[in-house]
């Protein structure tokens, strides 16, 4: 009787099952198998030149009679179908839009929400239709609430077995995050409210794509790795074009039943074929993107953060420093991706350095050289990024107290912040790292890592200094020059220049000098003003770039030279934006602007950063093909700013010194550069 009794219960509850079995199995063959949300902050990529747009369009063309055409005509009967891939989207954050040509009118004073479908008459229909949703009040596409808000609409309006994110616009590392509003002041995410963000949506992605500059790092997979399987990002600045949108979304139409990792490899794959098709030579010798397993996130943070402390250790208890040389030379040699100020470097390459191997214990060595591997599930790069591995971290030894504060809030290690605290002696690190780790020796309290300098003067008269102690802790030193106009009375920049280096060995001691300072790059004849951005000293390659002026608007001439080879200039980059505080992804062809008049222009000493204040040279005329020569400077007034590099890449000024150019010589007045001082940021 009891069991006659048990089985009656298990036929009831089974019974009372049913309806809600039934239910969910309506509810799960309701779903589509992908939902790709697309969040176009457009900024000034597409007020300015129409990307996003652009890439709006590629989406519509996945719908054309060739894609879906073919799936309803049965080419792929049995595989997919037509509603298998939902793609919805959300503009705002741009001044204008560009995207009336398909039938869109995407306002400026209000977020927008679309879906694209098919044409009705698809035998008559040039792509799919992307049709407004919803419209709601303008807010910053860079705050947290927004992303969240938009997550939770694409998932309860459109269900699916998987989904896909996809943040569109400027990215900037981990140092300031992505998401550039316009319409906000140039209001960005950081990578702690991304995260916020990412979690309120309530939507665990399986994948997310950075269509966005330099966001394929660790900060950022520590970000998201609670929110998402797999990231796909690029190491590096990504051209203004973007993703290959077109090729991967018709991909995915065709075959949604992959999986995140297998469409992050088709993604990287179609990027590369797309840049090789490209006019710009820069923008496919270094494109990379990489697909991370963020599953794997947590044991590289942790043995990242063991190598930072043993890099502590070495740092507080070496006192021979050769360990500490070691380690940050490795460091110093990974690649930096960007133009400088993002201070991103690779770190998935860091464990086959040399200095790597030898300054860790084979333990750790093999746990961070393992860690990474399992991660980086797949990578590729131009030529120009041969040594990428495919993912980078803020190495932020070098940077201002204000950007540490910001870096604080995203990084995965308290001893690399511990590590950042001790040699930054204008920084403190937040409480919560000492109730975590110990506290490391302030720099300025070892005196191995002090740099001593004797200011002399060479036997020409040029200014020279000699590091007389600490020799083993210098990097690098440069000079700024800049010349007085005696017409208007301001100082104008030139440009930086590597300083003379002569190495006296037995004395340990190294001089700088700039006796060769006169000679400098001319176009047309003209002194073009010129820093250095990017070198790859693997490859002996160096670019640079020079801000002129075209049709009124600015530009950066950019400029590549290979070891003594001619510089090669590969065409106009817009540089910096004062608006969106972040690079810009567009570079024009010499060819597409050859024959009109342009200037160059001098930046003026003492301007606001974000204001620069300019002189202009004589109207040249832009070719083609521009020549850049080398040929003596004309006489004068000149201003030489030396600054040493240490080994931890901290800046260290010397006083600005005065030289006179008489075309022959250089002469110092009145004798002013003299004495000895320790070198201090």
């Amino acid at each position: 009787m009891k069991h006659r009794a048990l089985l009656l219960v298990v036929l009831l509850l089974a019974l009372l099952a049913l309806p809600a079995l039934a239910e969910e199995q309506a509810s799960q063959a309701s779903r589509s198998q992908w939902t790709v949300m697309f969040y176009f902050c457009g900024s000034d990529l597409e007020s300015g030149h129409s990307y996003a747009s652009g890439n709006i369009a590629e989406i519509a063309e996945c719908l054309t009679y060739e894609s879906v055409g073919g799936i309803l005509s049965g080419r792929h009967k049995g595989q997919v179908s037509s509603d298998a891939v939902n793609v919805v989207l959300e503009t705002g954050g741009s001044r204008e839009w560009h995207a009336q040509a398909l039938g869109m009118d995407v306002k400026t004073n209000a977020l927008q929400r679309w879906h694209l479908r098919p044409d009705e008459d698809i035998l008559d229909a040039s792509g799919g239709v992307i049709e407004l949703e919803q419209e709601l009040p303008l807010q910053s596409m860079a705050a947290p609430e927004t992303l969240s808000d938009f997550i939770r609409w694409g998932a309860e309006n459109y269900p699916a077995e998987k989904y896909m994110l996809v943040l569109w616009d400027h990215g900037t590392g981990a140092l300031k995050g992505l998401c550039i509003d316009e319409l906000f002041g140039g209001d960005t995410m950081r990578l702690d409210e991304l995260k916020t963000a990412l979690a309120d949506g309530g939507v665990h992605f399986e994948a997310v794509l950075f269509d966005a500059c330099l966001m394929a790092n660790l900060e950022t997979a520590c970000a998201i790795k609670d929110s998402a399987n797999w990231m796909i990002a690029s190491e590096e600045l990504v051209a203004g074009k973007g993703t290959a949108i077109n090729a991967w979304l018709q991909q995915l139409f065709l075959m949604p039943q992959c999986d995140g990792r297998r469409l992050g490899r088709q993604i990287c794959e179609m990027n590369m074929y797309k840049y090789t098709q490209q006019e710009s030579e820069r923008d496919q010798d270094t494109i990379t993107w990489s697909v991370i397993d963020l599953s794997k996130i947590d044991r590289v943070a942790s043995a990242f953060d063991r190598f930072f402390e043993t890099v502590g250790q070495i740092y507080a208890n070496s006192e021979q420093d050769y360990d500490m040389l070691s380690v940050c030379e490795a460091l110093n040699c990974s690649f930096e991706f960007g133009l400088g100020d993002e201070e991103m470097v690779d770190l998935a390459s860091l464990p086959y350095n040399p200095g790597i191997i030898l300054s860790l214990d084979h333990e750790l060595y093999v746990e961070l050289l393992d860690s990474l591997t399992e991660a980086v599930v797949y990578n590729t790069h131009g030529p120009d990024r041969a040594t990428a591995g495919g993912l980078s971290f803020c190495y932020a030894t070098g940077i201002r107290p204000e950007q540490l504060d910001a870096y604080a809030d995203v990084c995965p290690s308290a001893h690399y912040l511990a590590l950042l605290d001790a040699i930054n002696p204008q920084w403190d690190a937040p409480e919560w790292v000492f109730e975590q780790v110990e506290k490391l020796p302030e720099i300025v309290d070892l005196p191995r890592y002090q740099i001593k300098i004797e200011k002399t003067l060479a036997a020409k008269g040029s200014p020279q200094f000699t590091v007389k102690d600490g020799y083993r802790n210098l990097r690098n030193a440069h000079a700024s020059v800049l010349r007085l106009n005696p017409q208007t009375g301001n100082i104008i920049y030139l440009g930086d220049t590597d300083a003379v280096l002569s190495v006296d060995e037995a004395k340990e001691e190294a001089t700088f000098s700039m006796v060769e300072f006169a000679i400098w790059p001319m176009i047309e004849d003209t002194c073009c003003p010129v820093e250095l951005v990017d070198i790859d000293y693997m490859g002996d390659k160096w670019l640079y770039q020079a801000p002129v002026q075209l049709d009124g608007q600015n530009y950066m001439l950019r400029a590549g030279m290979k070891g003594d080879e001619a510089p090669v200039v590969y065409g106009l980059w817009e540089g910096y934006s004062t608006d969106s505080s972040v690079f810009s992804r567009n570079v024009i062809p010499l060819s597409k602007v050859a024959g009109r008049e342009y200037c160059l222009l001098y930046p003026i000493d003492g301007s606001n950063a974000r204001r620069i204040r300019y002189e202009t040279s004589k109207p040249l005329t832009m070719y083609r093909s521009l020549e850049i020569t080398f040929k003596p400077l004309e006489p004068g007034t000149y201003y030489l700013d030396y600054y040493v590099e240490d080994i931890f890449q901290r800046m260290l000024p010397l006083e600005r010194v005065e030289v006179r150019w008489d075309g022959e010589k250089i002469t110092v007045p009145d004798g002013v550069w003299e004495g000895e001082e320790v070198l201090t940021p």
